[in-house]
């Protein structure tokens, strides 16, 4: 087996031969997807600001509410189709295939369901875990299931082809059209959940559009209808293995909003999803790497990818171990300034959350790997294992804790599944836990190098002029 200081090398001498437009280092995509995010997340927190100061916590509660049911539609009517791109996207060395028009069938046939769905469940059964969802906001969800596939979509073929500036761009430019949106009707229609649910309706609208036009030859290269039957099976196939368990996921993570909305009041629910949103922003570098992992996996499956998704797990862990301690330090100042004293009771919650929220920092970037080697059907049993665990502690806790029984049942849940997903893990690649978990003596030596070439870089000045991506990329590129 390679040695540990080979993580970092390029892919260049190892990986399989390319095709096309060259693929980039691992740390140029990462850097890409993580300056992305940062713009993404801060237009994220000024929208949740905006949303504390303008609307309280009975509307944002609602809103959650409301997302989490656009969310569930998106993820059903999807149809697995977003880790089909992905997958498809990054192994095919063909110039021309029909794999998207059969993806668009199933997403298209997905909405419909979804949508009849939708009806059903609020229109006609009056689900009490929907309760305070006003008949306006939900015809808001059910015109922003589709918009949220599309987007879905063209994030996930941006990811698959590896083009990590142009999804970031696309994922920040929906942020920043949302929130703009927002402050415009509420100026034209007031402050109410209705503007904060279309203002989010025409961010994802124009980030779909512009990543479409962005993303059209990509698109055309793979549009052959004459193709796309002998796709049809095989794409569905992919989706649904890996469906059934982001829907389990889903509801792992998110059915505590709908039980939280069931016992308690909108304002309770407004405090937790804020505490919610505030520890899960400790899973932005996880994510990040995940979405950049997963392709790189996929393409070099046979090469160096054990040792590079165990370094990525070892620096995982460590960066997301300090900022969840940093992030339980201050939340109890920043939470009353930031967002308003009222919101106070958001702390506990935080804090309760963040075990969980670190622990599966790991099982994230743990299942891009493995969905890279095409062994997605870990995720769907695990999901279903903690779906039920995360029920029985939701019904059992929130009506005695109220929400930090929520956030503890969710972090119990959330370490469960890193630890499956991890042991998975294990047994794919077959190494230890040291290998997983512990900082090895070539990790330090990677900081060092790095180090210094940020101190060389700054010390060059004008002279020259070095990139993120050259700094901290190994002397062979990755």
């Amino acid at each position: 087996m390679p040695s540990d200081s080979a993580i970092l090398t390029s892919s260049r001498n190892t990986s399989l031969p390319r095709v096309g437009t060259p693929k980039p280092a691992f740390t140029s995509s990462l850097l890409a997807i993580l300056g992305g995010q940062a713009a993404s997340g801060a237009v994220a927190l000024l929208t949740e600001i905006t949303y504390a100061r303008l609307l309280g916590p009975a509307a944002r509660g609602v809103i959650s509410l409301c997302l989490m049911s656009m969310a569930f539609g998106s993820l059903l009517a999807g149809l697995g189709g977003e880790g089909v791109v992905v997958y498809w996207a990054s192994r095919s060395h063909k110039k021309t295939s029909g794999w998207i028009p059969a993806v668009l069938f199933w997403g298209c046939l997905g909405c419909a369901v979804a949508g009849v769905l939708w009806i059903l469940a609020y229109w006609q059964l009056h689900l009490p875990v929907l309760r305070g969802i006003s008949p306006r906001s939900a015809r808001v969800v059910l015109v922003g299931i589709p918009a949220a596939v599309l987007f879905a979509y063209m994030m996930a073929l941006a990811s698959g082809t590896e083009r990590f500036r142009l999804r970031s761009a696309c994922a920040a430019l929906r942020q920043a059209v949302g929130i703009t949106s927002f402050v415009f009707l509420v100026l034209l229609i007031g402050r109410n959940v209705e503007a904060a649910l279309w203002g989010n309706l025409v961010g994802l609208a124009v980030g779909s559009l512009v990543a479409l036009l962005l993303l059209r030859n990509d698109i055309r290269r793979n549009w052959r209808i004459d193709g796309t039957v002998e796709h049809l099976k095989a794409t569905l196939s992919y989706g649904l293995r890996g469906q059934v368990g982001n829907l389990a996921t889903f509801f792992s993570y998110r059915l505590d909003v709908f039980i939280v909305n069931y016992f308690l009041d909108p304002a309770q629910l407004g405090f937790y999803a804020l505490g919610v949103v505030v520890s899960e922003a400790l899973w932005q570098i996880p994510q990040a790497a995940a979405s950049a992992l997963f392709p790189r996996t996929a393409r070099t499956v046979e090469h160096d990818a054990t040792e590079f998704t165990c370094f990525i797990l070892r620096q995982v862990l460590l960066i997301t171990t300090l900022c969840g301690i940093a992030v339980a330090a201050l939340s109890p100042f920043v939470i009353p300034v930031v967002f308003g004293a009222r919101f106070g009771p958001s702390v506990p919650v935080i804090w309760w959350i963040l075990p969980g929220t670190i622990a599966l920092s790991l099982g994230k970037v743990a299942c891009a790997d493995l969905a890279g080697r095409g062994k997605n059907g870990y995720s769907s049993v695990f999901a279903f294992i903690c779906l039920a665990v995360t029920a029985f502690l939701d019904w059992f806790l929130i009506p005695r804790m109220g929400i930090i029984g929520a956030a503890f049942a969710s972090s119990i849940a959330y370490f469960l599944d890193a630890l499956l997903i991890l042991v998975a893990l294990r047994h794919e690649l077959r190494v230890s836990w040291r290998s997983v978990l512990i900082p090895a003596r070539s990790d330090v030596e990677a900081y060092r190098l790095a180090w210094f070439r940020l101190r060389s870089a700054l010390a060059q000045g004008l002279t020259k002029r070095v990139t993120p991506a050259e700094i901290f990329a190994s002397p062979e590129g990755d």
